[in-house]
């Protein structure tokens, strides 16, 4: 199972919601919240689904993840999830099984009126679903010129100074060599990110393939000083504006409250990545709070050729294996894991591609069937040590491919 990488606090003060510094500063903070609160930005409407078809498919997934909820032998694999299945443009499936809070903040159940049923429209932590959103932001520059993904970090980023041999390809397929453990120190937001941005690498660049959020963290701030935004109103203006995805975004408003799954304890409505909380809970390569309607969209983009996000050519540039080299663990586009059985089951082998998050998310996009499958779970609720949720994950996917 994929962890997410757990960067060590020191000097925890009191964050910063926005902190942008002129040249020549090392490099703006723009990776904090905005002033202005980006889930107020309008949204569009989405274009609506076909009509779905006749069907087993969403009677075989709910068989499957209602068996989770039942102790696997100890614990349910999860409290709760909701599942949004796509095939060739047609919903097949869409509903929630389980519940969206279960557990005090003592790890103990809930009285029954307590508990929070989870729904359709449940939102949830995404965790390093982040980085794909980030990737396309990214991959947005490179469409319009302002980026290279061959060009070396260091010429839009002062802080990789001494790391001059790592490019922006290398941050979206990990092959950076930068560590996955680097302690994260400092008082603010800024200084935090700076501490980051400057560790050494562990390995030279280009030399393997090590998953580690580090090259989101300094991605995220690339394309922040890039587009003079920070990444909440990118993510908000450029991909959840277009595509009528009104219920994605960091750092979710009180109002959503009621509708956000828990996470770790009774963790509800805060980042669960304890980096991207130490950055004010918006970063690169985590932070984002999403429904499954909403990553649907997404993945119906994806899959449709990248309108209006990307190009088709840069959607399949996405899509490619750039780490052949390194095996097929490492199979790894742009921001996206390629074929990898673990969490794809049985749609992995011809080009499916996706993401996973920590806290029990997860999306797969098969091209060749058509198939789109958002997997929301909350397997971190109560705690993240009663085990992975790459069986769910696997499971229902071996359902869509038949």
């Amino acid at each position: 199972m994929r962890r997410r990488s757990l960067l060590g606090l020191a000097g925890f003060g009191a964050l910063l919601t926005a902190c942008r510094a002129p040249a020549p500063a090392p490099v703006r903070a723009a990776t904090t919240p905005s002033a202005a609160n980006a889930w107020t930005l309008p949204v569009s409407p989405p274009v609506p689904w076909a009509t779905p078809p006749a069907g087993r498919s969403a009677d075989a997934l709910r068989s499957v993840l209602t068996r989770y909820l039942q102790p696997s032998p100890v614990h349910p694999l999860f409290p709760g999830a909701v599942v949004f299945a796509a095939v060739d443009g047609r919903v097949v499936a869409h509903f929630a099984v389980g519940e969206a809070v279960r557990y005090g903040a003592d790890q103990a159940v809930l009285p029954p009126e307590e508990r929070v049923a989870a729904e359709p429209g449940t939102i949830y932590d995404l965790a390093s679903l982040t980085k794909v959103f980030t990737a396309i932001l990214a991959l947005r520059l490179v469409e319009r010129g302002r980026l290279d993904l061959d060009a070396p970090v260091v010429r839009h980023l002062p802080a990789f100074a001494d790391k001059p041999g790592i490019t922006v390809r290398m941050l979206l397929t990990h092959t950076s060599g930068l560590s996955k453990d680097t302690p994260l120190a400092g008082a603010t937001p800024a200084e935090r990110l700076e501490h980051v941005l400057r560790a050494a690498p562990v390995a030279p660049p280009d030399t393997g393939f090590l998953y580690a959020d580090q090259n989101f963290i300094a991605l995220g701030a690339l394309v922040a000083q890039l587009s003079g935004a920070p990444l909440d109103v990118l993510v908000r203006t450029q991909i959840a504006a277009p595509l009528g995805m009104a219920d994605t975004g960091f750092v979710p408003p009180p109002a959503l409250l009621p509708r956000i799954a828990a996470t770790e304890g009774a963790l509800r409505g805060t980042v669960h990545d304890p980096s991207a909380a130490a950055f004010g809970g918006v970063a690169g390569h985590a932070g984002l709070f999403s429904t499954a309607a909403d990553l649907a969209l997404l993945g119906r983009t994806l899959l449709s050729g990248g309108g209006p996000l990307l190009k088709p050519s840069t959607v399949d540039i996405m899509r490619t294996d750039h780490n052949t080299r390194f095996g097929p663990g490492a199979a790894h586009g742009l921001g996206v894991d390629l074929d990898q059985a673990w969490y794809m089951g049985r749609l992995a082998g011809r080009g499916a591609f996706g993401h996973t998050g920590f806290t029990g998310t997860s999306m797969v996009l098969d091209p060749r069937r058509r198939v789109v499958l958002i997997l929301l779970t909350n397997r971190v609720h109560p705690t993240a040590a009663w085990g992975s949720g790459n069986p769910a994950r696997k499971a229902v996917a071996d359902v869509l491919a038949g």
